[in-house]
């Protein structure tokens, strides 16, 4: 019997964009657990999905500092370790990774080496804008994987990235596949993507939502992990996926996408292996602004519900 589908989100007001990070009124930590709790209902706890940003050897005690506080967050947290250094000091990043499951490996409940490693031109938003970022996946899950073996660590290792619309000019999953080898294929223990179907890319019909999906999940799966000598066997998770609301995107229509894409992900869970969906995100940045990146939340910035919350609280008592 296939498991149910585990879920997440991102719970905080803000969001990572081409042109640097959107965000506006502070967060609102007790406002922050009674949504989680709406949206959990009865069942079993959501995961949350933060990220440390990493940015060169100077900033380790920050970071660490950073991985450390989350490492108490009494509920299971799906943490993105994120490299961003300009000087590519990728030994410097494995030590850091490596660190971070000696001493948290039993805290967080996944720990994830890079963020969209294969997204060259984001600097603000995904880790493939900076020097060495496919090395720096390779190295740190080979370290991150060592490091859980010597400790014994629990949390489940691996990566994300973004959908690959032309491997053959990228070369990304030839180049894992010739410098991780079979030692990384191995090592990881889930490969995530991050899906945003009618948002980044032409617009879609809503009829057309759920295909997108599909072929974007058996794409990666048939096509990118394979080359890259994944097998069938390692979980996929969608990691991050989101409908920002806007004057053209209406509230309604954010909760009808949100539920095609969930339940298409639920139908192939078994077919492609998929065990989590991870939304992005629980509140906007800015709900006065017009910019997708300040308005991705199903919570408006003060709280207050949009269509797609509830729509959500039915499906994860339903699915999850």
């Amino acid at each position: 019997m296939t498991a149910p589908l585990g879920f997440g989100v991102f719970p905080l007001g803000m969001a990572g964009g081409p042109d640097g990070l959107a965000a506006g009124p502070p967060d609102d930590f007790a406002a922050i657990g009674r949504a989680l709790g709406e949206l959990r209902g009865d069942g079993q706890a959501l995961l949350l999905r933060m990220y440390v940003i990493w940015s060169g050897p100077g900033s380790t005690a920050a970071a660490n500092a950073q991985v450390a506080q989350l490492a108490t967050i009494a509920v299971p947290v799906d943490l993105v370790l994120c490299y961003r250094d300009p000087g590519g000091d990728v030994a410097a990043w494995a030590a850091f990774v490596s660190q971070v499951v000696a001493r948290h490996g039993r805290d967080f409940a996944a720990l994830q080496v890079t963020g969209e490693p294969n997204l060259t031109w984001a600097a603000a938003a995904a880790d493939g804008a900076f020097p060495g970022a496919r090395d720096a996946l390779v190295q740190g899950v080979l370290a991150d994987a060592a490091a859980k073996r010597e400790v014994g660590a629990t949390a489940a290792i691996g990566f994300a990235v973004v959908p690959d619309l032309d491997p053959a000019a990228s070369g990304f999953w030839a180049g894992i596949r010739n410098s991780g080898g079979t030692e990384f294929a191995a090592a990881v223990d889930y490969a995530g993507i991050d899906i945003y179907p009618d948002v980044f890319g032409p617009r879609l019909n809503l009829d057309e939502v759920s295909a997108a999906v599909e072929r974007s999940l058996r794409d990666f799966r048939e096509r990118d992990l394979a080359t890259a000598g994944i097998s069938a066997s390692t979980p996929i998770r969608i990691c991050e996926n989101g409908w920002p609301t806007s004057p053209d995107r209406p509230e309604e229509q954010q909760a009808i996408v949100l539920e095609s894409v969930v339940r298409t992900v639920h139908a192939l869970r078994a077919d492609l292996n998929v065990t989590h969906w991870e939304l992005f995100a629980l509140r906007d940045a800015d709900s006065s602004k017009d910019s997708l990146f300040h308005r991705f939340g199903v919570l408006r910035d003060d709280y207050s519900p949009k269509p797609a919350f509830h729509t959500l609280r039915r499906l994860i008592s339903e699915l999850g």
